[in-house]
This record gives structure tokens, C-alpha cells and sequence, in this order.
């Protein structure tokens, strides 16, 4: 069984016995301008107060999500989207295939795991120090309950601090997430890993999980809430198969952009046209209805979350996307993980509240 390491549980107890968690996404279709560091407050009393919804909650496939209204944006700037996708160079991307960017490491000396995931430590151990990174990964482990308050377990603190030990380095990083607990505190929990303090962790809704929407959440929510399945739609879309409910494969594919279109604009308006105005090293944390799409995108769909069929695996805590910027603006996009693994079958999951 390959999810979230046993190895965890123990060391986790010690952690505290009021932890938070939670999960969820919210739509998009906007471009928006990141804030740089210092332009929003990370603190609650600064938090929209309304919530997104989750993504049919990954550790149950067949559950059906509550619907909820988008996240209100939290005064943060959209950049209009008819913007000519460039490359932080300047010059309009070079499309090689489906992509506006390299999806191999080039010189950096880093290999693939056998499921395709490059470790994030070493991608940020490897990279110059004249490239720029941003990982986009998905939040750490946490409860079992929906909404913007739900927060990290144990294991899902301890998982994040573990990363932040494979990433202690000279930089400081510059931390986004939204507006969610269990995104935030996984920001808190790698600097802690790091051994950074006091860090500001920015919220911003550019990074929301209904980024491949072209509808609220709430319109998809409500095909969901009859036929059940959220994630596996998700994956099915991410994969381009045709989706196994005949009422809702005449319903929701014009719910969702174009995998590559929307990916590509991901990578350069959402991250490269931002990256200037963060550090050095960039942890953006987000939910599984962004990070799915973006890992079978950045892959070339060739790496295996695909949790409506047998071995039936779905995106990890802690794994995304790295996005890489030489010096000279060559862009590289790659697939991550911050455990030991980048996927997890989610009715394998461990549950805390039974230990």
C-alpha cells in the first residue's frame, strides 16, 4: 500500500492534539497578478469569509461535496486575459508540441522516480542559484471535513515539516496559499522545517483550485451531488477519457478549459509573469482540483493519477509542479512530490481519529 507513510503516525502524536486540516478548491477563470511579498495579510482578520468548495473530499471518491460559493478575492488584481502569454525573457514562448516550456530537467542533474515525480528537494539543491523555482503543490494532510477552516493533522504537520528539512538552503522563500487553514499552515509547517520564523505567508486566490473551470464550483457541485464522483471526473477530464456517466458526459464538458491551453497559461501568466516579484525560491500552496490537472499536463498525462481505474490513485499531499526559470528566461516545468511518494489511493489512507 503506497499513501501516506506509516512512518508518520508516530512521530506525529507529539505534535499536538488539537491540529488542523481541511480541503478545497474554488473557481476561476481570471488571470490574476500576484501579490508580492507585504501586499496581503496572511492573518485571519484579513480572510474572505466565504467558502470554497472541496473537491468531493479525495479520501472518499464516492462522497458527494457540499456546494458552496467562490472564494471572494481578497483585493488582489486580475491581469486581463487577453495578455500575450511571454516568456520572462520577453519574447513570445516557442510551442514544442503541447507545451510553451521544457518538460524535461535538461543540465539539472535530477532523475524521475519510477512513477515519474522529481523529489523537490533535490530540484531545489540542483537548480543554479541564478534560476528562479516555484513549487505549486497540493496542501499536507489533513481532517476529514470540508471548508476553509478545516485544518492539518499530525501527520499532515509533521509531512510538512519533513519536506522543509529537504529544503534548507541560504534563500528565504516567499510562501502563497489560499485562503484556506490546511494550505496556509503546510506554508508555516516547511518554513518550520527549514528553521524559518515569523514568515509571511501571503494569500492569494491566483493559485485556487478552480483554475480548469470554466464554471463556479458550486455549478459543477450540483451534477456532483447526484451522480457522486468529483475527483474521478476531475482525473477523467485530466486524462481526456470519455466520462463513464452517460448524464454527465452530455453535462460538464464545457465545464472545463482545454487541458493544454489552460495549462500553458497557467505556467507563464499565473507563475513565469510572476516570479519576478517573488524570491528566489517560491512554495505556493494549493488543493487536488488544481495540482490533478496540472501534474497530467506538466507529464504529458504519462504519469498515473488516474483514480477511476484500478490501482485507482489520485495526487498526493505535498505533490504539484515545479516551475524553473534559467537566467537566460528558458522555462522548465516538471512534476513533484514532497513525500516519499507523488500518489495515494485515498480509501488506504490512514485515519487518525481512529488511533
Amino acid at each position: 500500500m503506497k499513501n501516506i507513510s506509516a512512518k508518520y503516525l508516530v512521530s506525529a502524536l507529539f505534535v499536538g492534539l488539537c491540529m488542523f486540516a481541511g480541503c478545497g478548491d474554488d473557481s476561476s477563470s481570471a488571470l490574476p497578478v500576484a501579490p508580492n511579498t507585504g501586499a496581503v495579510s496572511s492573518s485571519s482578520a484579513d480572510l474572505p469569509q466565504s467558502e470554497s468548495v472541496e473537491s468531493s473530499s479525495s479520501e472518499n471518491i464516492a462522497s458527494s461535496p457540499a456546494s458552496s460559493s467562490s472564494v471572494v478575492d481578497s483585493g488582489v488584481p486580475a491581469s486581463s486575459s487577453d495578455v500575450a502569454v511571454q516568456s520572462s525573457s520577453g519574447a513570445a514562448p516557442v510551442v514544442n508540441g503541447p507545451f510553451t516550456f521544457a518538460t524535461t530537467p535538461g543540465a539539472l542533474a535530477v532523475a524521475a522516480d519510477a512513477d515519474g515525480f522529481y523529489d523537490m528537494g533535490d530540484i531545489y539543491k540542483a537548480a543554479p542559484k541564478t534560476s528562479k523555482i516555484a513549487f505549486v503543490i497540493r496542501h499536507s494532510k489533513r481532517q476529514k471535513s470540508t471548508g476553509t477552516e478545516s485544518q492539518l493533522t499530525p501527520i499532515g504537520i509533521q509531512m510538512a515539516q519533513t519536506l522543509g528539512t529537504k529544503l534548507v538552503g541560504d534563500d528565504a522563500f516567499y510562501y502563497a496559499s489560499t485562503d484556506f487553514i490546511r494550505t496556509r499552515e503546510t506554508c508555516k509547517n516547511i518554513a518550520a522545517g527549514r528553521g524559518e520564523t515569523d514568515v509571511e505567508v501571503v494569500t492569494w486566490d491566483g493559485i485556487n483550485g478552480g483554475y480548469f473551470l470554466t464554471v463556479p464550483s458550486d455549478t459543477l457541485d450540483a451534477v456532483v451531488s447526484k451522480y457522486g464522483g468529483n475527483p474521478k471526473y476531475i482525473a477523467q477530464y485530466s486524462y481526456g477519457v470519455p466520462f463513464s456517466n452517460a448524464v454527465v458526459a452530455a453535462a460538464i464538458p464545457s465545464y472545463f478549459y482545454d487541458l493544454f491551453e489552460r495549462g500553458n497559461q497557467f505556467v507563464n501568466e499565473v507563475i513565469v509573469a510572476n516570479m519576478p516579484s517573488w524570491k528566489r525560491v517560491s512554495v505556493l500552496v494549493s488543493h487536488d482540483m488544481l495540482v490533478e490537472p496540472l501534474i497530467a499536463f506538466v507529464s504529458n498525462r504519462t504519469i498515473n493519477l488516474k483514480v477511476y481505474e484500478n490501482p485507482f490513485r489520485w495526487v498526493n499531499y505535498l505533490s504539484g509542479i515545479a516551475v524553473i526559470v534559467d537566467e537566460a528566461g528558458a522555462v522548465t516545468a516538471l512534476p513533484v512530490r514532497g513525500d516519499e511518494v507523488g500518489w495515494m489511493v485515498p480509501r488506504d489512507e490512514v485515519d487518525e481519529s481512529a488511533q
